[in-house]
């Protein structure tokens, strides 16, 4: 079975959270603020492709107004749907509206034994939260979860693609890339695993998120980097990150419109330069605790603001991709539970085909593998959730319940035995007698969490050629020169 096969969630169950002229307006008021406020482009290359399409541009403050009919025009060339490759198809990811993804997410700088000791990030730890991604039948993408600290800073994003690729069949997310050239030499590390360009831009084995910057800013290096990608292939996931009363108006209408217009400013961009660009409606806006300041991220406030996104993705035909999972609890327990299940149930219910991601505490700074363990059961429900209720002649049963009456007996009827293998399951989770469990070690789902890290852990990796290992040292040699 395809691991897509697994993430098959159909039609899906929906939270109908915003009427169509609520979505309408947003998207209205979006254009209004392109047109009469305009974004700041710090990127001489983006503002001349703006430009050459007749938007207004200040060379002087940067500032480009895009007016309406070039926005929608340039949004209308976006695809709909693609495929995110894996190393291999088996791991090969579909973007069309009947699939969910979760991936490992990104930009942590510690990670967390199982002691609750607490250390600074490097190479070896993205290998084994990739290790750990590759055994999870949930977990669908792999990424730059923490930074490799212990490597060179100037080719530390191509080592954090290394590891990824060493040690996972899946497909991988790049964060935290500065340079041009970095992106040159990322596309060609992802053109040898793919076996050339052409190959690349059919199952790319990356995509890049790019952050924006609020309010309405695209900076320098975004901007450039997303032209290259765009051009070679590359998925991009736009990461607006406005925050409620911060970066963005306090209430959620005003910041959705802030957190709207950045991303739709930076896919008209590449839709202007590259038609046809793999681009993704993404975003993690959150929401700050006014009494202390604190970053707030499965804030109900936060989570209903990210689920706009997705009504904003459906309204423009692209695929949708935003945070889901990044807990403010400082290690694995009820609190992260309870956020992410609710952060992942929202964001799925509102139409976002891939969360970025799961792995992370303290929103986003610690790598806990074991909590990647504990989301990876948490999705497995939310999938079951989406799949809803099939209502059929089958699945009514009426000549059932007529022929057993009023004996009860369902268990052992030829129905029952056809359907049962459909009931979810539980992997992690307890569901026996408090004997049993007492009989069996009485472990907490943490401490089973971490049994199966270490299970996974102490597994053969996947590996790659030993040939294609020396292409990936001699790129990440030749750019660090």
């Amino acid at each position: 079975m395809a691991h897509a096969d697994k993430c098959y969630v159909g039609k899906r169950v929906r939270m109908q959270l915003l009427a169509a002229q609520d979505v309408r307006r947003i998207h209205e008021s979006t254009l209004d603020v392109l047109a009469e406020v305009g974004v700041m482009y710090h990127s001489r290359r983006a503002l001349e492709v703006l430009a050459a399409h007749d938007a207004a541009v200040d060379f002087q403050t940067t500032v480009a107004k895009l007016p309406a009919d070039l926005v929608e025009r340039a949004l209308g060339t976006a695809p709909q749907s693609f495929t995110l490759g894996g190393r291999s198809p088996e791991y090969d990811l579909p973007l069309d509206g009947e699939h969910v993804y979760i991936s490992s997410d990104g930009c942590g700088v510690s990670r967390r034994h199982t002691d609750g000791s607490v250390r600074q990030s490097r190479k070896q730890d993205l290998a084994d939260a990739a290790r750990v991604v590759q055994a999870l039948d949930n977990v669908s993408a792999t990424s730059a979860v923490v930074s490799a600290q212990d490597c060179p800073p100037e080719t530390r994003v191509l080592h954090e693609f290394d590891a990824c690729l060493r040690n996972s069949e899946k497909h991988a997310i790049m964060v935290s890339i500065k340079e041009d050239w970095e992106a040159r030499s990322l596309i060609r590390m992802a053109e040898a695993v793919a076996g050339g360009s052409e190959e690349l831009r059919a199952r790319p084995p990356f995509t890049a998120i790019i952050c924006t910057v609020s309010p309405l800013h695209q900076e320098r290096y975004g901007m450039d980097l997303a032209l290259t990608l765009a051009e070679a292939g590359i998925p991009i996931s736009f990461y607006p990150m406005p925050i409620l009363g911060a970066t963005g108006p306090v209430t959620i209408a005003g910041s959705a419109v802030v957190n709207n217009a950045e991303f739709v400013s930076a896919a008209v961009l590449v839709q202007l330069a590259h038609p046809g660009a793999k681009v993704i409606h993404g975003g993690g806006p959150t929401a700050m605790d006014m009494s202390s300041g604190a970053y707030a991220s499965n804030s109900p406030e936060a989570m209903l603001l990210r689920s706009i996104q997705g009504h904003m993705a459906d309204f423009y035909r692209v695929p949708a991709w935003y945070g889901a999972g990044a807990t403010t609890a400082k290690e694995p327990g009820a609190q992260s539970a309870f956020e992410n299940t609710l952060a992942m149930l929202m964001a799925y219910a509102n139409g976002a085909d891939v969360t970025f991601g799961t792995g992370l505490l303290d929103g986003s700074r610690i790598l806990c593998l074991e909590n990647m363990v504990i989301d990876d059961e948490i999705m497995s429900m939310v999938k079951r959730i989406l799949r809803g209720v099939e209502v059929s002649d089958e699945t009514l049963a009426l000549d059932l319940i007529a022929k057993m009456g009023f004996a009860g007996n369902y268990l052992f009827d030829g129905h029952t035995r056809r359907h049962a293998r459909e009931l979810w399951q539980a992997q992690l989770a307890e569901t026996g007698t408090y004997h049993a469990w007492e009989q069996a070690g009485a472990k907490s789902t943490v401490e089973k969490a971490q049994d199966r890290v270490r299970q996974i852990l102490a597994a053969e990796p996947v590996g790659l050629p030993d040939g294609l290992c020396r292409e990936l040292d001699a790129i990440i040699a030749a750019a660090g020169k």
